[in-house]
C-alpha cells in the first residue's frame, strides 16, 4: 500500500484551521481588537444621541473622538473619549453649571459630561486630554470661552493592542 504524505495524515481541515487561527492572530495585531472599535462606536452613538443640554449660545466647533492608551506604556486598559469643542460667550463657571447635572448612560455606567479648557489643568493629565488642551491652546482666536465636553471610559485589553500602549 501505498504511503500518505505526513499532511494528508493530520488532515487537510486541521491545516485550514490552523491557517484561519495564524491569520485571526495577526489580522488582531496589525489591526487590533475589534471590540475597542465597537465600544468607540456605541459611546459615540449615545453622546450623539442624547439630549444634552448645552448653553443656549453655545456653537459646536468640532467633533472628537479617541482611541488609545492613557500615555502609560504597557498600561492594560483602552481609553474611548467622545467629545465636542464649543465655544460660548460666557464665564467658565457659568458653563460649568450649565453641564453640571448632564450625564449619560454607557453600559453599567453613568458617566458625568467633563469639561476642558485650554488654561485649566482638569486631570488627569494623559492621552487625549493633553492633546486636545493643546489643541485648545492653539485655537483661541475670539473673546469666547473655548472648551471641549466629552465623556470618557475605559476597558481592559485581553490581548494585544497597539493603539491602546501609547
Amino acid at each position: 500500500m501505498k504511503k500518505l504524505p505526513r499532511i494528508a495524515k493530520i488532515g487537510l481541515g486541521a491545516v485550514a484551521v490552523t491557517v484561519v487561527f495564524f491569520a485571526l492572530v495577526f489580522l488582531l495585531i496589525v489591526y487590533g481588537e475589534p471590540i475597542h472599535d465597537i465600544n468607540l462606536w456605541l459611546l459615540q452613538k449615545k453622546f450623539y444621541t442624547a439630549k444634552i443640554s448645552h448653553p443656549s449660545d453655545s456653537v459646536l466647533v468640532e467633533k472628537k473622538t479617541y482611541l488609545g492608551g492613557p500615555s502609560l506604556h504597557g498600561d492594560s486598559r483602552c481609553i474611548y473619549a467622545v467629545g465636542e469643542v464649543r465655544t460660548a460667550p460666557l464665564s467658565k463657571a457659568n458653563i460649568r453649571s450649565e453641564y453640571s447635572a448632564e450625564s449619560i448612560y454607557f453600559g453599567k455606567k453613568t458617566l458625568q459630561l467633563r469639561l476642558l479648557f485650554a488654561d485649566e489643568y482638569e486631570g488627569p493629565y494623559t492621552m487625549p486630554y493633553v492633546d486636545w488642551q493643546d489643541e485648545l491652546r492653539e485655537t483661541q482666536v475670539s473673546e469666547d470661552t473655548l472648551y471641549v465636553v466629552y465623556v470618557s471610559t475605559g476597558r481592559p485589553v485581553f490581548f494585544y493592542d497597539g493603539r491602546c500602549d501609547d
